[in-house]
């Protein structure tokens, strides 16, 4: 069994160097070019990213940050300090492998698989946005009306990082577990100060969060221009600019990402 590093191309939480270190003084191979599990160190971004483009297992490991705003790591698996232990526990196949189901998520005629959310949200931009999210399943039809900072769509294995922001504003508590299961896709608009729902030609007002099926079709419009970014669908931070004439549509992938269980 052969181990792989990543981390972020250009701010790594930890060096290659003392990670390659950790391995060596475990006892276990490493491979740069065909590993069969990789090691991803850093955080939730680095663990979304390299969640989407690596086909191998993936464990997640954490960086316990003394900074109060620092790195968070809700999707880590373990964490730096205890990564010697976890890898002799890999090597003794004491560890399981859960596959969880993508996003697909369509924009600007490119598709991109997700692993975690993507989210559309206010740029250099102080108004709110005006936009609508249209959801069509066999069980379900309607559309949300919505003014507010945007609108998130997140997969069950993401579903405790930005889709949970409303928990965290009630307790100081870390979230970390999974909000709803993978037969689920989750929306959560972004602090909205106006909400209808339009369904069987009646409005009526509802949650700013909920799940919807995961055969669903969800399709998010501007209807007024702003500065509005898509994040998550790639390595930049600054997400893609949308416009009106720009349609996002997320549904369900069919590719799935391996990750590792203790």
């Amino acid at each position: 069994m052969k181990f792989g590093i990543f981390v972020h191309p250009k701010r790594p939480k930890i060096h290659v160097c003392d990670i390659l270190k950790v391995i060596h003084s475990s006892g276990v191979s490493y491979s740069k070019t065909d590993p069969d599990i990789a090691i991803v160190v850093g955080g939730d971004g680095t663990f979304g990213y390299y969640g989407r483009t690596l086909p191998i297992p993936m464990l997640f490991v954490g960086i316990k940050d003394p900074n109060i705003l620092g790195s968070k790591s809700v999707l880590a698996e373990t964490y730096f300090d205890r990564l010697p232990k976890v890898l002799k526990d890999i090597e003794a196949n004491r560890y399981s492998v859960d596959e969880r189901r993508m996003l697909s998520v369509k924009c600007k005629g490119k598709i991109t698989d997700v692993l975690t959310d993507v989210y559309l949200e206010r740029g250099i931009y102080a108004g709110c946005l005006r936009y609508t999210v249209s959801i069509k399943s066999s069980k379900i039809s309607f559309t949300d009306y919505a003014i507010g900072n945007g609108v998130i769509v997140s997969t069950s294995f993401g579903s405790a990082g930005y889709y949970s922001y409303p928990d965290r504003m009630k307790t100081s508590n870390r979230i970390r577990s999974i909000r709803f299961t993978d037969d689920k896709i989750g929306i959560c608009h972004i602090i909205p100060s106006f909400l209808i729902r339009e369904r069987n030609g009646r409005t009526n007002h509802h949650n700013m969060r909920y799940a919807v099926p995961s055969k669903s079709i969800i399709k998010i419009n501007l209807v007024r221009e702003a500065d509005a970014r898509l994040y998550s669908t790639t390595k930049s931070s600054k997400g893609i600019a949308i416009s009106v004439a720009d349609e996002v549509t997320v549904t369900q992938s069919n590719r799935t990402a391996k990750i590792i269980r203790l």
